[in-house]
């Protein structure tokens, strides 16, 4: 066929630094055939073998029947078979454009469609990149293969943050001569944490070709990225600023100082830059590009007075900023930005009008606004389709943006603008405050009011997240309909409360927290287990919003539920693995065959309804089940047979979800075997757990949760995880201020239960089993904190173990006297050999709990300090976060009784545990 693409021969190369791209590979293939062209966890290739690898994937297109004339989609997320058929593509002179693996396939069509594209290009018909061994390598010299007649196109697409995405033509010889701009030398060994998938990381990858330097792609996986970067010697890695938040996060992220750390993509606060050079490293470049014209500035990174400038305009570039009608404007005047340099594109694909519009005279208007200072630096204002106006003011959004990250706590934010009749458009602000954080909108309102006066956002909504593309850039449309969204859903969760609920609440309250002035704490309404799982279940019927109650615990406003109903996060595929069966089928097994607490979990199945019931049986579970119970549960949801077949996906992910949660928190312990307790029932709120061994050869450990709970704030089945079972037993002691005294006889023993906690633990001390052990500790938290020292002293205990004590909030003098009385009378009565008391550093109630009852049992202080966390009252569900508990149990309660940390005579022991090199938050 005359347009078919015939066998390309190899020469010899004689041009010098050819301007085309691929052109530029060959020359590098034969003068530094050597030099590492792509580097992957799993191979290297030299820029020889890179060559010789395009030249199959032409033979393969000779194959395939593709024409001079074709426009080809690439198709393809392995990055190093997209990067082959990129060049490929390329080296024949053709049109191509990306089609993202990961958009569904509308979007996919819609591409397809406005491009052009004849032929798609995927993994079926890619070079395996591994195919090119050191052997073949020497069969076929460095060569160049002849190049095309007429030059390749590239399609790349635009952000489309206010509209649809616009396609940008360029030339390779476009991306050559920007890439000077990009690449400062063949030393440089680049990496990025995007896939080719994405315009960013496809053009920085073929910017590395053009100037003959390294391309490392990693394997993303954030607990192994520092080693990664340091066993392939990068010294630049280029990131947007939403993965710059993550890389703060990644472990050991320090150890990457030497390297040149350069952000772009959207805007980076100065927040976010002080904190990447605090951790990370000094040598920090923040920049400006567009997709047309790439590279534009970059900050000198030791400019000390750069502000939240983008730096100087590169070499090379021609920059002025201009009025709508494009006249010159001086220093400090904001105004359109336009740009002339090399390498400009050619033109928006099908948009010829537009295309006039924005390129005139060999110069590009950029459509973003900012202004040049004394020094020439650039400082970006937003762009014009998000200007609007408030009162005659024009508001640009990122210069407000700019002020409200400065907030403390504050981790993400967004201003646009809300429709007036009167004021044409408020202000409104989008936030996203860091987990943990007290949600402050008055003080964070007053803080952004000194900062830009009148211009400052009338209207603050908390949201999870912020919506933004792939780019990292913030999707103007989407987030345009989250303010009245915001209103309607507000007032949707007032009319979801019970009516007795609402009554407390005054008018005036109910009417700010619809509109948004101010927020309403869950301690104002006064829920009930009952009230909560109301509102639970009604939430997950009106909006299908799934909210556990783990979750649900950690809100304190009621904007968390509108926030949450608002953004909520991404749902991840349902990652359950099935076990072929090596055994019998279980199906076919009798039902009283299958273990009893599977038997249970699928009775108690049948009658959630909703997810929220669903999540209140788990949370049962939790303090009622054993580490095998749970083991075994676990084993019949991966063979599937756990849960009937036709149940909803939302039922099966949040059973898994606890499951795999519930598996991760018990591997803390540092076991590979769950413990071998079982569980027996003294009374109805008194629950033995034991292992293995007769009990006058071990320990009892008296637990007293909070009141009103059964658990430590930890399930107890973490609890028994972290235990050893061959020497401790555990005691649940739980609800031990119950009214309306009344005696249960249970098998094991007698227990009165009354509102005097003096008389539950004598009542305690004559039950048999109870006296059958050789030695007694108590441990107790919070409200159990106090019980646990009378405990440990009426019982004659070896030990007990007070954590996170505290007297009452409100000035309650005569419940702080009772305490303090009942624990001087227990010390009197009693004996204890040790006492212990451990308080977070950070709550300065624990601390006056445990400095008074320190004075009166001379029990030993010890101080908790989380390093970069609050600790605060939670410290148990803290440690078991960072995976630190098993340290901090083995050091107090499970210490041997001449431990010399128990016998020290400090004041106050500040405990330091080791550093969890697993967990993700050190």
């Amino acid at each position: 066929m005359a347009d078919t693409l015939q066998a390309t021969t190899i020469q010899t190369s004689t041009i010098q630094a050819p301007n085309s791209l691929t052109g530029r590979l060959f020359y590098y293939a034969e003068h530094n055939s050597t030099q590492d062209a792509v580097v992957t966890p799993a191979f290297t290739l030299s820029y020889n073998q890179l060559a010789q690898l395009i030249h199959e994937q032409l033979k393969e297109f000779h194959k395939a029947g593709i024409s001079n004339n074709a426009v080809i989609g690439i198709k393809c997320a392995d990055d190093i078979q997209h990067l082959i058929l990129c060049l490929a593509t390329m080296h024949l002179g053709l049109t191509s454009c990306t089609i993202p693996t990961y958009e569904n396939d509308q979007l996919q069509n819609a591409i397809i469609d406005r491009c052009g594209i004849t032929h798609i290009t995927d993994e079926k018909i890619a070079i395996d990149p591994t195919s090119i061994t050191p052997q073949k390598t020497k069969i076929l010299p460095p060569a160049e293969i002849t190049p095309p007649e007429q030059e390749a196109q590239l399609l790349f697409s635009t952000s489309g943050t206010t509209g649809e995405p616009k396609l940008v033509v360029h030339y390779d010889t476009d991306i050559v001569a920007q890439a000077h701009r990009h690449i400062s030398s063949q030393q440089e060994r680049f990496a990025c944490l995007a896939t080719m998938e994405h315009n960013f990381a496809k053009r920085h990858r073929l910017y590395c070709i053009a100037a003959g330097a390294t391309n490392i792609f990693l394997n993303t996986d954030q607990e192994t990225l520092v080693s990664q970067a340091l066993s392939q010697n990068i010294n630049v890695l280029h990131v947007s600023a939403f993965q710059a938040q993550e890389l703060l996060a990644t472990p050991d992220v320090n150890k990457l100082s030497h390297i040149r750390l350069k952000l772009g993509g959207s805007h980076v606060s100065l927040t976010l830059r002080q904190q990447l050079k605090d951790k990370i490293t000094n040598n920090l470049q923040a920049g400006y590009g567009t997709t047309e014209t790439g590279a534009i500035a970059f900050t000198d990174p030791n400019d000390l007075e750069a502000g939240e400038s983008v730096g100087q305009a590169l070499p090379g570039i021609e920059i002025r900023v201009v009025t709508p009608e494009r006249q010159p404007l001086g220093i400090g005047e904001p105004g359109e930005l336009a740009i002339r340099c090399e390498g400009m594109f050619h033109g928006y694909l099908g948009k010829s009008e537009l295309t006039k519009a924005r390129l005139n005279d060999g110069w590009f208007y950029t459509g973003d606004i900012g202004y040049l200072d004394i020094q020439q630096r650039i400082h970006l204002c937003g762009r014009s389709d998000d200007m609007f106006v408030f009162n005659s003011m024009n508001i640009y959004p990122q210069d407000i943006e700019s002020e409200i990250l400065q907030y403390p706590g504050v981790i993400d934010t967004a201003v646009l603008p809300k429709k007036s009749s009167v004021h044409g458009n408020i202000p409104v602000a989008l936030v996203v405050f860091e987990g943990h954080v007290k949600q402050d909108l008055p003080s964070l309102k007053k803080f952004v009011q000194k900062r830009v006066g009148v211009r400052s956002p009338r209207q603050y909504i908390i949201v999870t997240e912020i919506p933004r593309n792939s780019s990292g850039k913030i999707s103007r449309l989407e987030v345009m309909s989250l303010p009245e969204k915001n209103g309607e859903i507000r007032e949707d969760i007032i009319h979801l409360l019970d009516e007795r609920i609402k009554k407390r609440l005054k008018p005036h309250l109910i009417t700010d927290f619809i509109n948004g002035d101010r927020d309403i704490t869950f301690n104002e309404l006064g829920m009930d287990s009952l009230a909560r799982m109301d509102l639970l279940v009604a939430l997950e019927t009106n909006y299908d919003t799934v909210i556990t109650l783990q979750e649900f615990s950690k809100y304190r406003y009621l904007s968390n539920i509108a926030s949450r109903i608002l953004s909520p996060p991404s749902q991840q595929e349902l990652k359950q693995t099935v076990i072929p069966h090596s055994f019998p089928d279980r199906n076919k097994v009798q039902l009283e065959s299958r273990p009893y607490v599977v038997r249970v979990f699928q009775r108690t199945f049948r009658y959630c309804h909703t997810v929220a019931q669903l999540t209140k049986v788990f949370s049962t579970f939790e303090y009622r089940l054993t580490p095998k119970e749970i083991e075994c549960l676990f084993e019949w949801h991966q063979t599937g047979e756990l849960l009937p077949a036709e149940t909803a996906i939302k039922f099966q992910q949040a059973t898994t979800g606890w499951l795999n949660e519930i598996k991760k928190l018990m591997q803390h312990s540092g076991k590979s075997k769950p413990e071998p307790f079982s569980s027996h029932k003294l009374a109805p709120h008194i629950t033995l757990f034991s292992g293995i061994g007769s009990a006058e050869d071990k320990t009892l450990i008296i637990c007293f949760p909070p009141n009103g709970t059964r658990h430590l704030t930890i399930p107890n089945t973490v609890l028994m995880q972290h235990t050893d079972a061959t020497r401790f037993d555990l005691l649940m002691v739980s609800d031990y201020f119950i009214d309306n005294p009344h005696i249960l006889d249970y098998q094991l023993g007698s227990l009165p239960f009354g509102q005097h906690l003096t008389k539950v633990i004598e009542q305690l001390s004559k039950v048999e089993l109870v006296n059958q052990y050789s030695r007694i500790r108590t441990m107790g938290f919070s409200a159990g904190a106090h019980p646990a020292i009378v405990a440990g002293y009426l019982l004659n205990a070896e030990m007990a173990h007070s954590i996170s004590g505290r007297f009452h909030r409100k000035k309650r003098i005569l419940k702080v006297l009772d305490k303090v009385i009942t624990t001087w009378k227990a010390v009197r009565k009693g004996c204890c050999s040790k006492v212990l008391l451990s308080y977070s550093i950070d709550s300065s109630r624990d601390q006056k709990y445990t400095k008074t009852i320190g004075k009166i049992t001379g029990g030993n202080k010890i101080a908790i300090e989380i390093k970069n966390e609050k600790t605060r009252h939670l410290i148990l569900q803290r440690l078991l976060e960072r995976g630190e508990l098993a340290a901090f149990l083995t050091q107090t309660i499970f210490a041997n009784i001449d431990d010399p940390f128990i016998n020290s005579e400090q004041t106050t022991t500040t405990l330091r545990l080791p550093v969890n090199q697993d967990n993700p938050k050190h």
